[in-house]
């Protein structure tokens, strides 16, 4: 792989290559993350209705966006394992399939997401005054999901080869398009006063709709960008058409391990949906709803990177798995599992500390801010035991062993929802949800730990071979005993 931004991870220290890839990305999530919390700030000001609207629609993004984030699990398993292995040719075939597979699989969701929106969100529980947002924001959200998928996957694919610092520097470009058009887009008028001077001039005024089209815009920048840089700089997009069987075997490949990844993150968004929907937070009220996604949000910012750890650790064990070197799997494990204990805790004393600040300045309520000061108080503390959960996941899909993420993130969203909803009926009031939110948080890290560290398998599964036509010419065999 000569000439590429490329590197082999098989050699030299283990955590040393996770923390390269880490410090990149998490500038990359911050700047995602940062986003968020404006596209928060614009719509908050339209009023409590809109903004309960988008933090609604945050569980149902998360779930369609989990197909994605499967399609490059798998493409990070082939490619890293390949890599370790010293197969360029599978390497480019893979992830010029990758795209392909991924576009196509996003297109039907994003035609079934527009047909179905509002029979959806009732389903979940929004109310009369949200729903109209609802259908807005999401609307154009799903019609334009193929241009946010798209950097998604390829982002991926150079992650798998040890190259983190583009990827990042693709999600800060969006970020800052998105930060740009997001007033525009979203507000009748743009007002600002600073040393005395005033200064406004019109907007575009579409609202929460603006919100997802101003997302949309930006990522379709990025497509562009990453898109040219993968067929132009790295070469890795292979143009020749190397028949139907070769693809379908490659699609195969990925989709060992992409479907049960994808299956896998689709658990979290739909124990957040519970959560947040009739059974759990929306049988509280608006107020309460968009406490607690205003407070997840701004905790995931405050642990970018464990996030950044789980997109980091599945190359390295990839390609470790790939090259046999079982001992370097398990220390990266064992070390991701230590860095996300340390991280999270540091960060639940500071965003606690703040929280007085914090609740009052994103939250019109003063339930809003409420629920979520308690949320910070009680979940944050525990949000090391998600991020183990996530790191072991995205270790094991890079093994080529995507059934032990499934039973890993399973199990913490089963967790999750069941101890939020009795939580919910038991004190009849938010902290009861809440608390059974930290509760799985406690039990699914400790119990992931343990069993990863002492049981789980530290090999990679091998790339099964592609059965080979037989010659047209080829004579009949014979059994020699006739």
């Amino acid at each position: 792989m000569a000439g590429r931004a490329s590197r082999d991870m098989t050699e030299g220290p283990v955590f040393g290559h996770i923390l390269r890839m880490i410090i990149p990305m998490s500038f990359g999530i911050v700047a995602m993350m940062l986003t968020g919390v404006i596209d928060t700030y614009w719509v908050g000001t339209l009023g409590t209705s809109q903004q309960a609207a988008v933090q609604l629609s945050f569980p149902v993004t998360m779930l369609v966006m989990s197909i994605s984030i499967g399609l490059g699990a798998g493409a990070v398993s082939v490619v890293s394992r390949a890599a370790g292995e010293k197969d360029d040719t599978i390497v480019r075939r893979t992830a010029t399939d990758a795209l392909s597979l991924s576009i196509l699989a996003v297109g039907l969701v994003s035609i079934l997401g527009v047909i179905f929106v509002e029979p959806l969100f009732r389903l979940i529980g929004a109310s009369d005054t949200m729903i109209p947002h609802v259908i807005d924001y999401m609307t154009v959200w799903f019609g334009g999901i193929v241009l946010i998928v798209g950097p998604m996957v390829a982002s991926n694919i150079l992650r798998a080869l040890g190259n983190a610092v583009l990827p990042s520097m693709m999600m800060i470009a969006a970020a800052v398009v998105n930060m740009i058009l997001d007033p525009i887009f979203i507000l009748d008028e743009i007002s600002l006063g600073w040393a005395g001077i005033d200064w406004s001039m019109a907007a575009l005024g579409w609202g929460v709709s603006g919100a997802a089209l101003a997302t949309v815009a930006a990522n379709a920048v990025t497509f562009l960008m990453i898109g040219s840089y993968l067929v132009f700089r790295e070469k890795l997009i292979d143009f020749t058409w190397h028949g139907f069987d070769e693809l379908l075997h490659n699609w195969g490949e990925i989709g060992r391990v992409g479907l049960p990844a994808a299956a896998s993150n689709t658990f979290n968004p739909f124990a957040l949906t519970i959560v947040m929907g009739g059974l759990g937070m929306a049988q509280f009220g608006d107020a309460a709803v968009g406490g607690v996604g205003v407070a997840a949000r701004l905790e995931a910012f405050a642990i970018v990177p464990l996030f950044a750890l789980s997109a980091s650790i599945g190359p390295v064990t990839g390609q470790n798995g790939g090259a046999g070197i079982t001992a370097r799997v398990r220390e990266a494990f064992a070390k991701s599992f230590l860095f996300c204990l340390v991280w999270s805790l540091a960060m639940a004393v500071i965003i606690l500390l703040l929280s007085r600040w914090l609740a009052p300045a994103f939250l019109p309520s003063e339930m809003g801010q409420e629920v979520a000061r308690t949320y910070w108080g009680l979940v944050t503390l525990t949000i090391a035991g998600y991020g183990i959960s996530m790191a072991a996941s995205a270790g094991f899909n890079g093994l080529g062993r995507p059934s032990f993420g499934v039973m890993i993130t399973s199990s913490r969203a089963i967790m999750m929802a069941v101890f939020a909803v009795i939580g919910g009926i038991v004190m009849s009031a938010p902290v009861g949800v809440i608390a059974g939110i930290a509760l799985a948080n406690i039990l699914s890290g400790a119990g992931t730990a343990y069993w990863v560290l002492f049981r789980g398998p530290m090999e990679a599964s091998r790339r099964r071979k592609r059965k080979q036509a037989a010659p047209a010419d080829a004579e009949p065999v014979t059994d020699a005993s006739e």
